[in-house]
């Protein structure tokens, strides 16, 4: 910078110059640039209050000199520009919080063979496509009354025992309410279930466990379908699986059921969340 070489030629000695509020000016240049620096030294230049010395060797400067008068001042300063950007680069910048989950699906189920498992993650990959939706699947006998009062819908999964949900789940969910006195009231809720035949109780094992959340107080909803057109559209109770012998694997359309299901319970849970929470 030209400016630079304009001290020693003007006669002032390191121990004659004249003292600049330094702090200020770095303070400057931190919030707003090298540039705010080079006009607030400028200024102190013009000003002859407290700085008659410098003020007086600014006189004789023309307006075409007024990038070396800027120049001398940094220089009498020991600022650079590249100091500026480094102070400001390393000036301690305030983090931003991570955005919290607009809202949260908890996933239960009773597996056995790991049938019904495979439905939950398919049920937890349509939450997932609802922007802002966190699945949680859990294993119905891990579920916490933290989790249960955390989440803005619960979907229930289980296998077809004789037609009805397992009793071991049954206790389960029961004490939910029982014991852990969990409020439950507009959670949204859905429901899916496994079985070894066509005709086996699978039906009837999703409408057990919407009478269930009924009597809870949620709200409940099943997932959507439409045809190739887009003119017919109507809803199902739940999901459900073949997975006995005649059919022992989950298909491609069983599992996009189960992610239907999720995709309905997410959206309409994230429509309905209540303020706050």
């Amino acid at each position: 910078m030209g400016g630079l070489a304009i001290v020693p030629t003007l006669g002032v000695e390191a121990s004659e110059r004249p003292r600049f509020p330094q702090r200020a000016l770095c303070h400057q240049g931190r919030e707003n640039g090298p540039v705010a620096v080079l006009l607030a030294a400028s200024a102190a230049v013009d000003n002859s209050d407290g700085l008659p010395e410098l003020a007086e060797l600014a006189k004789g400067l023309t307006m075409n000199h007024r990038l070396k008068k800027i120049g001398f001042v940094v220089a009498l300063l020991g600022l650079t520009v590249g100091q500026l950007w480094a102070a400001e680069e390393t000036a301690p910048r305030p983090r931003k919080a991570s955005p919290k989950p607009t809202v949260r699906v908890l996933i239960a189920y009773d597996s056995l063979t790991g049938n019904t498992e495979k439905m939950a993650l398919g049920v937890a990959d349509g939450v997932r496509q609802v922007p802002g939706a966190v699945a949680q699947v859990k294993k119905v006998a891990d579920v916490t009354q933290q989790d249960l009062q955390a989440a803005d819908g619960i979907i229930l999964g289980c296998p077809t025992y004789y037609a009805n949900i397992p009793g071991s789940m049954k206790v389960v969910i029961d004490d939910w309410s029982w014991k852990m006195k969990v409020d439950f009231t507009d959670k949204v809720g859905g429901a899916f279930a496994t079985g070894g035949g066509h005709t086996g109780g699978k039906e009837h094992v999703v409408v057990s466990l919407l009478l269930f959340m009924i009597n809870n107080r949620m709200i409940v909803a099943g997932p959507l379908y439409q045809d190739e057109e887009g003119e017919d559209i109507w809803a199902e109770l739940g999901a459900s699986a073949a997975t006995g012998p005649l059919d022992p694997k989950i298909s491609s359309q069983e599992l996009d059921a189960g992610r239907r299901l999720g995709l309905r319970v997410a959206s309409l849970a994230k429509k309905l969340r209540r303020p706050g929470r």
